[in-house]
């Protein structure tokens, strides 16, 4: 592949929207010192800035209880103290997700995930705003006004997977989408009471959801809306969205009679085989595609994506995940506001701890702190100053981005070969001829890949026979396999231009960093 590019085009200045934020399984994890020691890495080395997660108010928190001996409501904010705290320490602040129900407070027994999340209404409204009341006036009072003003408040988490219309057994909101409008208008209410200046949003919802209903609904009751908040990963149509034949198995699974074994045999290959196919139904740059309609349904309003990720198993956690998340954002500069990847660590208790060191978790580094290939995505990205290019090279299963960095008098090209899975992608190479005019160039560059075969610490994993549990040397080794490395890449110069040449396995990435004179 051949691109020409002038050094001299319109440079635009961004904002690193993939840094706003980044997502954890749910609260009582962020106690653990392996949990902390990841997420201070994971600040200091790419940037995140916001922590989001689920389970505030679950009852491991011992957020909210009753008294054994009278009908008295009992609060601690201690554990919830001890996670603010820590993230104030190493310089990051809370997006607060507000959720999910304590058990003195739940309107049925409807739960969620391992550690039995409580997914229903509050039995008592007033109750609820009292309690939120309670919540938001400790944090203005232990960490001052301005600061808590600078945080974020995300009403409860995909209220579209409800009772009626979601995934039966597999849903995080127990009532419909009318009954989460009345959540949000009781919540956001009680909050903008205690100060009007905080910032509150949702719908949180899976799939880019309903953000017109939400947009709405608080025009027509008069409600504050600081943000519009959504999810999406690009195999949302397993949920039951998206391509016409989609099929929601979930709900289909817990309707169907058990006893019939036969029919429960036949949805399940046909599950499998549904599963196994369904990124022939994914396009190249999907949530991008996603982002651009959500952002005019925003109208307006900052658009936060406070969970995306890839979503494909061992496959997220190797170059094709990598790729994904390289491409994914750049092509949404100027589009999202702000996004926050699910997650940082596969210190993840969803289906209960994972055993397994690769096993296709959410994590950016396994549960012993391996760095993945999407890791390394990140990192390179963090390295990338706040201005770029305007002009965007591309061709067929390429994307070439270039950024000016005055800070260290560079020039950064960030060169990404991507495609979905089970689509045909092949490696190319790549010759770029710049055509630099007043700018000198040096006679080399620096190239960092990830690929196959480099910053890649699955391939290593697998080459050990995919080790359950790790001894202490196969983890270094993993560690090791994981670094990225520097390559020299040769600079050709002439009067007028500096060309180069490098190779872009399938799903690879590489950063080029060129010096100026």
């Amino acid at each position: 592949m051949n691109f020409s590019f002038d050094l001299s085009e319109k440079i635009v200045d961004y904002s690193k929207h993939w840094e706003f934020s980044v997502g954890s399984c749910h609260a009582a994890l962020a106690l653990r010192e392996d949990y902390r020691r990841q997420l201070k890495e994971a600040h200091s080395r790419l940037g995140f800035r916001y922590l989001r997660f689920h389970g505030l108010f679950h009852d491991d928190m011992s957020v909210l209880s009753r008294s054994l001996f009278s009908s008295e409501y009992l609060l601690s904010f201690a554990n919830i103290d001890n996670i603010y705290d820590f993230l104030l320490s190493i310089g990051m602040k809370p997006f607060v997700e507000i959720g999910f129900m304590p058990e003195c407070l739940k309107s049925g027994n409807e739960t969620i995930f391992h550690y039995k999340a409580n997914i229903t209404p509050p039995k008592d409204k007033d109750i609820w705003v009292w309690f939120i009341k309670q919540f938001i006036s400790h944090l203005i009072e232990r960490y001052g006004r301005d600061e808590v003003r600078s945080w974020y408040f995300e009403i409860w988490n995909e209220p579209n997977l409800d009772g009626e219309n979601g995934l039966a057994g597999g849903r995080f909101w127990s009532g419909t989408m009318q009954d989460y409008y009345e959540l949000y208008r009781i919540t956001v209410t009680a909050i903008k009471e205690i100060d009007p200046c905080l910032r509150v949003g949702g719908p949180a919802t899976s799939n880019n959801a309903h953000i017109p209903d939400m947009i709405e609904f608080c025009n027509k009751n008069g409600l504050p809306l600081d943000f519009i908040s959504t999810h999406h990963y690009p195999t949302d149509v397993v949920l039951g969205y998206g391509v016409e034949d989609s099929k929601n198995f979930v709900k289909e699974f817990n309707s169907t009679d058990k006893s019939d074994l036969d029919k429960i045999h036949k949805l399940l290959k046909h599950y499998m085989t549904f599963q196994a196919d369904i990124w022939e139904k994914v396009d190249r740059g999907v949530l991008t595609e996603m982002a651009r309609r959500a952002k005019e349904e925003a109208q307006g309003l900052p658009l936060f994506y406070t969970e995306w990720s890839s979503l494909a198993g061992l496959q997220t956690d190797g170059e094709f995940g990598a790729s994904f998340i390289a491409k994914t954002v750049l092509d949404n500069i100027g589009i999202v506001d702000g996004c926050s990847y699910w997650t940082f660590s596969d210190i993840v208790e969803e289906k209960s701890m994972a055993s397994v060191e690769f096993h296709g978790g959410f994590g950016l580094s396994t549960m012993h702190g391996i760095k993945k290939a999407p890791y390394r995505a990140f990192e390179l990205l963090h390295r990338l100053p706040a201005k770029m290019y305007e002009n965007v090279l591309r061709e067929d299963t390429v994307d070439v981005y270039l950024f000016p960095d005055d800070r260290d008098n560079t020039v950064k090209i960030v060169a990404v070969n991507h495609h979905s899975l089970m689509h045909e992608i092949d490696t190319r190479e790549v010759a770029l001829t710049l055509r630099s005019g007043s700018v000198k160039l040096m006679e080399r560059a620096d190239l960092y890949r990830i690929d196959k075969r480099h910053a890649n610490a699955i391939e290593t994993w697998m080459q050990l026979g995919s080790p359950t549990y790790l001894t202490q040397a196969q983890q270094h080794t993993l560690e090791a396999a994981s670094e990225l490395t520097r390559e020299t890449l040769p600079v050709e110069l002439h009067e007028e231009s500096a060309a180069i040449r490098f190779e872009l396995p399938p799903q690879g990435m590489a950063m080029i960093v060129l010096y100026r004179l």
